[in-house]
């Protein structure tokens, strides 16, 4: 049962069909994970802890640097030199002191992983680099754990919703495909375009944990040169590395 303060938070958005005091009550009984707190994850942070998740669990190793100012948000230029999931979780619980907030002030690795998917309903994938990415899928694909993949590099973004028993990550891209490491430190990034696509990771993670479906076999394109959206279907891969075990038929 919501309090009157609560009525007061969250009315706007419990107004809407398929929300209301249940939907609202079922969110505050969720735990989130959301792993890095640079560009994709400091407006999914805003919108999840905004909309009264229950529970945040923040990880991230790195320290602010005056280059994270331009794109992140919520932190401030007195802040350079501090560990960035610290200033999070102190902004998040500044925004909404009605919910748990943990913070991790280290890098996913597959032992932090392990312990941290037994206790979350979900994942968002906010990192900037490929090889997390595969990192955080394999093993959300292994606890079955549904992951929200977001990525920014220049003017492009990019959504993938990985569900149990759909396409994973790794089906999209291959981790044996050899690709070019580049992140935004090489080739720029358009913070509108990588807060927008934060803030969508949220939107989907809001949906899922009020019980809608998603399409897992989409990913969606947003071109910011363009202002166009493209999105394609993908099949899970029997042959695929980190969950080709899931698709195998049965013999």
């Amino acid at each position: 049962m919501l309090r009157d303060r609560e009525f007061l938070r969250y009315g706007r958005q419990m107004l809407m069909p398929g929300w209301g005091e249940s939907g609202q009550s079922q969110l505050g009984q969720k735990s989130v994970a959301i792993i890095g707190l640079g560009g994709l994850g400091v407006p999914a942070l805003a919108n999840l802890a905004g909309s009264g998740i229950g529970r945040l669990l923040l990880v991230d190793g790195d320290d602010l640097s005056l280059s994270n100012l331009h794109r992140q948000w919520i932190y401030r230029a007195a802040d350079v030199g501090q560990p960035k999931v610290q200033l999070a979780r102190r902004w998040a619980l500044d925004l909404n002191p009605g919910i748990r907030v943990e913070a991790l002030a280290q890098m996913a690795d597959e032992r932090l992983l392990d312990t941290l998917l037994a206790e979350v309903d979900l994942v968002l994938d906010c990192t900037d680099n490929l090889a997390s990415r595969h990192l955080i899928n394999a093993a959300c694909v292994g606890h079955r754990t549904a992951l929200i993949s977001g990525a920014a590099i220049g003017w492009q973004g990019q959504l993938q919703s990985v569900l149990p028993d759909g396409p994973c990550f790794a089906c999209f891209c291959p981790q044996e495909q050899p690709v070019a490491p580049q992140g935004c430190r090489e080739a720029g990034v358009a913070p509108p375009v990588v807060s927008a696509i934060g803030s969508l990771q949220a939107a989907l993670a809001l949906k899922w944990l009020l019980g809608e479906e998603l399409d897992g076999n989409k990913v969606h394109r947003f071109d910011g040169h363009t202002f166009e959206w493209s999105r394609f279907t993908l099949a899970p891969n029997p042959d695929c590395s980190q969950c080709g075990d899931h698709h195998a038929p049965d013999h």
